[in-house]
């Protein structure tokens, strides 16, 4: 069983971690390429605050609540590349 990552992480990395890239990609019909795109971004797509999409609310529940649509919609810690030193 794989330990989620600490509290500061992403909120999307926490759910990849908890649900898997895959089954979360093809849960919300999206290429697991376009979730890592958000990833990279820090953030969800525009079409979550716009209403188009619901993938905060789908992740919410693949999670059990362990990850909720606000902190998805919240801003994200930011991270530095590998590499780079502060």
């Amino acid at each position: 069983m794989q330990v989620p990552p600490p509290e500061c992480a992403h909120p999307l990395l926490t759910a990849i971690h908890l649900v898997g890239l895959l089954p979360l990609a093809r849960d919300m019909g999206v290429s697991y390429q376009a979730v890592q795109k958000w990833q990279r971004a820090g953030r969800m797509p525009r079409t979550e605050w716009t209403g188009e999409t619901t993938y905060s609310q789908r992740i919410e529940a693949l999670t059990a609540r362990q990850v909720t649509r606000d902190q998805l919609l919240s801003k994200w810690p930011q991270t530095q590349p590998q590499g780079q030193a502060s």
